[in-house]
């Protein structure tokens, strides 16, 4: 039988590729590490790690025990969490790590209908986090509901691929790429424009997804752009726009109704996709289930297709 203690201790050694560092995390000596780690070899029977002077890395076994122990490391801290809400007498407290557009034109207005329901009552606790980082306070019991993003593929990137396997996605609504330029630019007045319009202009990038997206649908065009800032505020990049440093692509539902700059549908475009994920395991709490029908009805309210 593994014990559980061990299996936390594991689970740190992978995250940091070294029995010293995760003895160090854990304020153990690195001799304590190594004998718990060839205890729960022992147990398994099965070689977890291939050691060398530089650390250590997973064997084929220890990958699959690694995933394991980030399930049971993420259950025991929502464990620790609902006991100290049943021990403190409060009421259940949902946590969740969203990226900062969703929780204004999303997760906000989801809040505000389950406040002005008499029949359901929802603390909530928010985390600021891009899809990464809302995915790794998912999987750790930090976060009970992930807001994320990706962009043009159907479903969700390779990169989540655990995440996908340990956690439940919902879909929730999509939309594209717009091109944002100021109010005097030479193709403000248009309906639309096409990418190659502003091959040669400044451009204000984007950071992490948005960037990446970027660069992959530039690329496949042929196109170059000259950037002169990359930020990861959406409402900072449109004021930079309106200011005139350049012109930026933008989420549509992250664009901001100004009357300094104008948003237009751009040919060729890349789709965002916006969904939830919920914690592996257990069925989502009414509290949880709650949140995530008033987010689904406000993705439905904002695309009704």
């Amino acid at each position: 039988m593994i014990e559980v203690q061990r299996l936390v201790l594991f689970r740190e050694v992978a995250h940091r590729g070294s029995f010293a560092r995760a003895a160090q995390a854990l304020q153990m000596t690195p001799s304590a590490v190594s004998q718990q780690m060839a205890a729960l070899e022992r147990a398994a029977g099965l070689r977890l790690f291939e050691r060398s002077t530089r650390g250590v890395t997973l064997t084929p076994a220890g990958q699959i025990l690694a995933r394991t122990a980030d399930t049971v490391h993420g259950e025991l801290h929502r464990a620790h969490r609902t006991l100290a809400q049943l021990r403190d007498q409060g009421p259940p407290t949902v946590t969740v790590a969203t990226f900062p557009s969703a929780g204004a034109f999303l997760l906000a207005p989801a809040l505000a209908a389950l406040a002005a329901r008499r029949d359901t009552h929802v603390d909530t606790t928010v985390i600021e986090s891009e899809p990464s980082q809302a995915l790794a306070a998912l999987g750790d019991g930090r976060a009970d509901i992930a807001l994320v993003y990706h962009f043009n593929t159907r479903h969700p990137p390779p990169s989540w691929k655990d995440a996908a396997a340990r956690c439940t996605y919902h879909p929730l609504l999509h939309d594209d790429l717009r091109l944002v330029v100021s109010a005097d630019h030479r193709l403000a007045s248009r309906r639309a424009a096409r990418l190659e319009d502003v091959a040669d202009e400044p451009w204000i990038h984007g950071w992490d997804l948005l960037g990446d997206a970027v660069d992959a649908l530039t690329s496949a065009h042929g196109l170059t752009p000259k950037v002169v800032c990359r930020s990861s505020d959406f409402r900072f990049m449109q004021a930079l726009v309106a200011a005139g440093v350049g012109i930026a692509l933008i989420p549509f539902l992250a664009v901001e109704d100004r009357n300094d700059t104008r948003a237009l549908p751009v040919t060729p475009t890349a789709k965002r996709r916006i969904g939830v994920y919920t914690a592996p395991g257990t069925p989502p709490t009414p509290p949880v289930r709650a949140l995530l029908e008033a987010l689904q009805e406000r993705a439905e309210a904002l695309h009704p297709d």
